[in-house]
């Protein structure tokens, strides 16, 4: 009976111990699992990203810093029967923290798991159609994003992105822009902003950027920003991140509005690097 008395009273300890320091306990735990990078890998991701090395040394150095905390903590699963390697983790974090770098926070503490795909994979989750038609044969994807803290990517999507640092798409850009609207729950096209005013403001100006989006997809009028963009809100922001990060003078020049609550919001301008 003593025994399993002390047995309850140090399982409570330890239980009221974890719940006071849970979060500091966690964050040495995965301090301990940090390494920086190797000069092997720099090259590596230089060769991968070129622009990489175009960022200012400042930059550079935030990314670094972001990926190795990325790295430490975040499971990477290989996906029928791809072999994850430390090249594709490179990659991927390297992208997904590159919407981090001019922002004063951690390197996406919701995110606990990337799923790799070889190529683009089959979400085989029923759609609704209009009609009460349901499509269960599934639609063939590149990447998606998920409230829960994963995130679905094709490698070779990852790839793709990351060659073509100026074309305006990038898939990792896409997907870690969702997380970051979806820190608060689900993704609206509205992520946290620092102020009431600062939500204010975003929702009014996205609001009608969107609204102009949509009636000229409609009007078969295709610009800057891509169509998909029209889907619904969430996908505009991410869109346009993928704009911002890739072709932001071109964003800033198009729709100068917007360009400037991304610049706030990013804490960049991406003008710079192009």
């Amino acid at each position: 009976m003593t025994v399993a008395i002390l047995t309850l009273l140090l399982l409570t300890a330890l239980l009221i111990a974890w719940w006071l320091h849970g979060d500091k306990l966690r964050a040495a735990y995965y301090r301990r699992r940090e390494k920086p990078l190797t000069d092997h890998q720099r090259r590596q991701l230089a060769k991968d990203m070129p622009l990489y090395p175009r960022l200012p040394l400042a930059q550079r150095r935030k990314l670094e810093g972001l990926m190795v905390s990325f790295l430490s903590r975040v499971d990477f699963i290989g996906c029928e029967g791809l072999a994850v390697t430390d090249r594709m983790r490179l990659l991927v974090s390297a992208q997904a923290c590159l919407l981090l770098i001019g922002r004063d926070e951690p390197a996406y503490p919701t995110v606990h798991s990337v799923y790799l795909f070889e190529d683009s994979f089959v979400n085989k989750a029923p759609h609704y159609l209009p009609g009460g038609v349901v499509d269960t044969q599934g639609k063939h994807l590149a990447g998606e994003s998920w409230e829960d803290g994963r995130v679905i990517l094709s490698w070779a999507g990852c790839l793709h992105a990351a060659a073509q640092p100026f074309d305006g798409e990038n898939l990792v850009v896409h997907e870690f822009a969702h997380q970051l609207d979806q820190a608060k729950g689900l993704a609206t096209g509205a992520p946290l902003q620092q102020s009431l005013p600062d939500a204010k403001r975003w929702q009014a100006t996205f609001q009608e950027a969107y609204q102009r989006h949509c009636q000229a997809v409609r009007g078969g009028f295709y610009g800057l920003i891509d169509p998909y963009g029209a889907t619904d809100p969430a996908e505009f922001f991410a869109v346009l991140s993928e704009l911002f990060f890739e072709r932001g003078a071109d964003l800033a020049e198009a729709e100068p509005d917007i360009y400037r609550l991304l610049v706030a919001f990013y804490g960049l301008d991406t003008r710079s690097w192009h």
